[in-house]
């Protein structure tokens, strides 16, 4: 079956849109008006567009089959809580009705501005938009591809429907019961008893939770992101750590939703500082908006109080200046762009600065140079933790060149004399 292929915002994988769902899209014919809000008829929404609400299955998982869950059975949990306005489960972590109705009501307020072009053909259309939109980046991301295929692409606010990934997205857990959405639907016998399941942190099947039990838990990666964020820096290592089948990477801003690049290209972090879990990778990029974070306490904070707990604590670029800032370097060997060098020392110059290094592990920090040397610093760290074959591996499969010698620094000349003299 042939796949449109498109890059996720803020999210983990690579997503594909199956090409048939476009053909319904083409072949549709106008059937339903959009659904009273207060529960929407995701199912008919969908059967306007042409797709089928039973075998639909077009939000994708890293190994890019299906996540296992029909997409109208993921938006029939949204529907469930929002109809019901007594609904909170904030005390175990889970979903509650006010944000969830908030959420909807700005996407589907979005939805239907961005495609008023083809509401009169396909009516249904803004309300199909708004339900992608509430599972999450990656499904929003795979609805805009298609969307935009028709010249309406997904230019208004979803971020409130994107801030709840955590919670309804398929890997996401709707009640906080530690039981993922896709376990809580695989352990249950029709949509009914997934949607009571799901919204019931009490109600956890016998096999959900052993399951969850001898699933082996992954390493949380967590990308830090902050406005004016160099885009490679992120987006290089995220490429291959996406990969990693034993990862689960998450952004993570100082407030969560959208946050703009330098570049200008927007993209969403999953948590804020408060919000966000515990990570056994932390990665700060560097970019232009470094030097404003290095007077940003909820910044050094954050990356004081996370350092604390992780197995490797890494950078890309000036995100060691940020380290430095910090003041968890002091002691270690670390490296830094060499364009911008001396501000990464200027943070702490009695950490050992390496002028001329790819990429310096020492301890659990691994720092890179600048920008393209974060794919290489990356991959290093997969090479650490899972073998050196692992790591050619992966860069072989994404046709990319790896840099693997860490002391291989063609760019070490662009340091400052004074620099590089020490």
């Amino acid at each position: 079956m042939p796949f449109i292929r498109i890059r996720a915002h803020g999210r983990l994988t690579w997503l594909a849109v199956p090409a048939t769902l476009v053909l319904g899209l083409l072949l549709a014919v106008p059937a339903l008006a959009q659904a009273p809000v207060s529960r929407p008829d995701f199912d008919g929404a969908m059967r306007g567009l042409g797709f089928d609400p039973v075998r639909t299955d077009a939000n994708l998982d890293t190994s890019e089959k299906g996540n296992g869950i029909p997409d109208a059975d993921e938006m029939a949990l949204v529907a469930a809580v929002l109809a019901d306005p007594a609904l909170d489960l904030r005390a175990s972590g889970g979903v509650h009705y006010q944000a969830v109705r908030e959420a909807f009501d700005q996407a589907l307020a979005s939805a239907t501005a961005d495609i008023a072009a083809l509401r009169d053909t396909w009516p249904t259309a803004p309300l199909v938009a708004a339900g992608y939109s509430m599972l999450g980046a990656g499904s929003h991301t795979s609805y805009d591809a298609m969307s935009a295929g028709f010249g309406v692409p997904l230019k208004g606010d979803y971020s409130r429907a994107l801030a709840l990934q955590r919670l309804l997205a398929f890997d996401g857990d709707a009640d906080g019961d530690g039981v993922t959405n896709l376990d809580e639907y695989r352990a249950a016998a029709s949509r009914e008893a997934y949607v009571t399941a799901a919204l019931d942190p009490k109600a956890r099947a016998a096999s959900t939770t052993a399951r969850a039990a001898q699933a082996p838990a992954k390493k949380v990666v967590g990308i830090v992101l902050y406005p004016d964020f160099e885009v490679l820096d992120v987006f290089g290592p995220l490429e291959m750590w996406a990969y990693v089948p034993e990862f689960q990477v998450v952004m993570i801003a100082e407030t969560a939703g959208p946050v703009r690049s330098y570049q200008g290209v927007s993209t969403v972090a999953d948590y804020s500082f408060a919000s966000a879990p515990p990570v056994d990778i932390l990665m700060v990029p560097g970019g232009v908006g470094t030097r404003a974070q290095l007077a940003n306490p909820a910044m050094l904070d954050y990356i004081r109080r996370q350092h604390a707990r992780t197995t490797y604590t890494t950078s890309v670029c000036t995100g060691s200046a940020l380290l430095a800032k910090a003041g968890i370097l002091t002691g270690h060997k670390a490296t830094s762009n060499k364009g911008a060098f001396a501000l990464a020392v200027e943070q702490d110059p009695s950490v050992e600065w390496i002028v001329k290094a790819r990429w310096v592990e020492d301890g659990k920090f691994l720092t890179s140079s600048g920008v393209s040397a974060g794919t290489d610093m990356a991959l290093g760290l997969v090479a650490r933790m899972f073998g050196r074959e692992r790591a050619s591996g992966l860069a072989r499969s994404l046709e990319y060149e790896w840099n693997a010698d860490a002391t291989h620094d063609p760019f070490a000349i662009a340091a400052v004399p004074a620099v590089r003299k020490k």
